[in-house]
């Protein structure tokens, strides 16, 4: 009786030991892998967003996000910064091959090929779908993983940051939030991407330094007072604007040229939209950030794709070469040897 409670004392102190030792492991390998996050974000992707190539960018991320995500996890690591940054890359993948069926669509309408049409519509929203899935995965992951490292409530208090790799984060999967709600909408919302992450992204870009980040912030802000019933109240909306690509063009990123597009479209007001191009295009001596290279690139990418559609919708056709910001119906800016008269054919 005394050997079997012996034993019995034994087996329990050994379950103990293992799962003790089991869990020193974990986290001995926990250390060791987020040490190696830390060199991968402070060291390996800064290199990654001084390279120009949009597409090289969204196509390492939908073919290595799965094999980084479970090998770092697998090791107790967290590497959400990193998922945030590959989702914001991967959705620029599925947001331009469903801009590619909305040009397939607007050409089928015109033609009056009702089929095809119909086809390229339903395959555009299913990419729109992947899309939204995309930026708001991207969005949470950056929100859960700062609220966790900075103690704080998205939306409604400032995190202090330590670094600018956070900062960067923190806007770029605040404005995939935002995109998120745009997208889930134009797919008839088969996400159901909750509509509060715009006035919450509203507050939470209060938190960055306008000037630092390329006048992104406010320009974001902005697309939010133009869109949300009442925001605009108070609000110099288009000054915001002027004032932020002013930012952008002397930092070297134009992303608030796209999100004065973006809001000149979203409200029908195509003479902004077309000063908006006008000025992406026409930037005295601009010259890309180096650093923040790939996103500079991000930028042009969708400031290509809005002018795409605004050309097809009108023309038929998208953006002829070295025609950004210039238009058919305005000949004698159009670039030489082009026949307007053809592209309205």
């Amino acid at each position: 009786m005394i050997k079997a409670g012996v034993l019995r004392i034994a087996a329990i102190t050994g379950f103990f030991a293992l799962t003790a030792f089991v869990s020193g492991c974990a986290k001995v390998e926990g250390a060791a892998t987020n040490l190696a996050i830390n060199l991968v974000e402070r060291r390996v992707l800064p290199p990654q967003l001084e390279i120009a190539d949009v597409d090289m960018g969204c196509n390492f991320a939908q073919s290595n996000f799965p094999l980084l995500n479970s090998a770092l996890r697998a090791f107790h690591g967290d590497p959400s910064l990193i998922e945030s940054l590959l989702y914001v890359s991967a959705a620029a993948c599925s947001e331009a091959r469903a801009v590619e069926e909305e040009l397939r669509y607007l050409r089928a309408s015109k033609e009056n090929r009702i089929p095809e049409a119909q086809d390229a519509r339903i395959a555009q929203k299913r990419l729109l779908e992947l899309t939204a899935r995309r930026q708001l995965a991207s969005f949470e992951v950056m929100r859960n993983k700062l609220e966790d490292k900075y103690h704080f409530s998205y939306g409604d208090k400032c995190p202090d940051f330590e670094r600018d790799f956070d900062e960067l984060v923190y806007l770029l999967g605040t404005v995939a939030g935002l995109q998120a709600v745009v997208n889930d909408i134009a797919s008839q919302q088969m996400v159901g991407v909750p509509t509060d992450i715009a006035p919450k992204a509203e507050r939470a870009l209060a938190c960055l330094q306008n000037g630092k980040w390329w006048g992104a912030p406010n320009a974001a802000r902005a697309v939010v007072w133009s869109i949300l019933p009442g925001a605009s109240e108070g609000k110099d909306i288009w000054g915001t604007f002027r004032l932020s690509m002013t930012i952008g063009e002397r930092h070297g990123v134009r992303l608030s040229h796209v999100m004065y597009g973006l809001s000149a479209l979203a409200v029908g007001d195509t003479a902004r939209f077309r000063d908006a191009t006008k000025r992406f295009a026409n930037v005295k001596d601009f010259k890309p950030s180096k650093q923040y290279r790939l996103v500079e690139a991000l930028a042009s990418s969708t400031m290509l794709n809005l002018s795409d559609r605004y050309w097809t919708e009108n023309t038929g056709t998208r953006t002829p070469v070295g025609a950004m910001g210039k238009y058919w119906d305005e000949e004698a800016a159009m670039p030489e040897g082009m026949n307007v008269d053809d592209l309205l054919k």
